[in-house]
């Protein structure tokens, strides 16, 4: 009877769960998932190691295409509303045709290969903000309205699942000054700090990293928590954010340093594992199978056991001499595969097998413009395919491809 009643208990959670992280009614994404469109269907007909062009995804009817971004590997996915998530600034300081600061936030809808704008971005002529009773920055009514927080994108954002949140960690993006000059009139309500004006540095509360920004994506808003206690930071680190689904809790590399988020009790505890050198605009992804986050940069290759809270130095055969960093592509883990994907825009896919210990290449990569432009890319388990958005930097030029991998021998 207890065990009927714990299982009536967890069904009646997941659904709570489900509803609580559900669109609302008039939120830009109320309607995911789209139907699938005739391209899902090629897709899913598509043979292993090969590359198929869906071309450029059609744009949001108000704002038009998202634009390219640089040091952007990563798409945060969020499989069940069939969308994955696209956030960076591009060419610093960046304001868009549109009048608005390129501090947006979109979502790809991939059933339907189209655009969602969610927020636009800062209004250069007409933002006005105030500080919170935490020194973060709100609107009139409270709500809190992040300004040039992602100085790029790098591995600095995760999706969670079970709380409906694209999760960030504020990457400082001094690049406002001249775009916003009015932003200084609020900053320097309370802090003395950014009256000094050097680099464009909003003070150390906003910069610091401890605190979690939060898109909610069921309400259709940003959040933003401070965190009284210890934490990453203090300031800005292009680190390596992962959600651990094990553990409910989100994993972030800073300053070579593994800090654990739970969203419980909004606190930080450092791991006990040993300090690692890693430098600045690593990047890595999540081994769902053995619970590992690996990290990269360059001729380094590392493994951190969630479970035995341990780094581990790899080195497999036929090994690239440079993996390199978020400005290169982007990697994922295919889960399908059991295989941990690098595409390196300059040099092809490269692929490493954990299970063997091993490396192989990957089909040649399609002719398309490479050069100069930049990859934001994420994996999609239900089509079993590796997402690639190449664009030029600040450019709506962008195209949508996509590729299969397949385990295999080493070509």
């Amino acid at each position: 009877m207890c065990r009927v009643a714990s299982v009536a208990g967890m069904l009646l959670a997941a659904v709570a769960i489900a509803q609580e992280t559900r669109p609302s009614p008039g939120n830009p994404l109320a309607a995911l998932p789209s139907p699938a469109g005739a391209h899902v269907a090629r897709i899913r007909a598509m043979a292993g190691d090969s590359w198929l062009i869906l071309g450029p995804p059609a744009p949001d009817p108000q704002w038009g295409r998202a634009r390219g971004r640089s040091w952007t590997p990563r798409m945060p996915c969020a499989p069940a509303l069939r969308a994955a998530f696209l956030c960076g600034c591009g060419i610093h300081g960046y304001v868009k045709p549109d009048g608005h600061f390129m501090d947006d936030l979109w979502a790809y809808d991939i059933n339907a290969h189209r655009w969602i704008c969610l927020y636009a971005g800062a209004p250069v002529k007409t933002l006005s903000l105030r500080l919170d009773a935490n020194g973060f920055e709100v609107n009139a009514r409270g709500e809190h309205i992040p300004v040039s927080f992602m100085g790029h994108g790098y591995c600095n954002q995760t999706y969670i699942p079970d709380r409906g949140l694209v999760m960030f960690i504020y990457t400082h993006s001094p690049w406002w000054t001249r775009a916003i000059p009015q932003r200084w009139e609020w900053l320097d309500q309370n802090d003395p700090e950014v009256k000094r004006r050097n680099y464009g540095h909003a003070g150390p509360v906003i910069e610091a990293a401890k605190h979690p920004l939060f898109y909610n994506v069921a309400a259709g808003r940003w959040e933003r928590r401070f965190v009284s206690g210890d934490g990453p930071g203090p300031r800005r680190f292009e680190g390596v954010l992962e959600y651990i689904p094990a553990k409910k809790q989100a994993m972030f590399l800073c300053h070579g340093r593994v800090w654990f988020y739970d969203f419980a009790t909004n606190t930080w505890t450092a791991a006990k594992a040993e300090k690692v050198n890693v430098a600045y605009d690593s990047w890595g992804c999540y081994d769902t199978k053995r619970n590992r986050v690996y990290v990269a940069r360059k001729e380094i290759f590392l493994a951190y056991d969630v479970e035995k809270d341990a780094w581990s130095s790899i080195s497999g055969e036929g090994q690239p001499s440079d993996l390199g960093s978020c400005a290169y592509g982007a990697v994922t883990y295919d889960e399908v595969a059991d295989s941990v994907v690098f595409l390196l825009k300059n040099a092809g896919i490269f692929i490493y097998d954990p299970g063997r210990n091993a490396w192989r290449r990957g089909a040649d990569l399609p002719d398309v413009q490479w050069k100069r432009h930049n990859v934001n890319g994420f994996y999609d388990r239900e089509l079993n395919v590796h997402f690639y958005h190449l664009a030029g930097d600040s450019a709506d030029d962008g195209v949508m491809l996509v590729y299969r991998c397949t385990s295999g021998q080493s070509r």
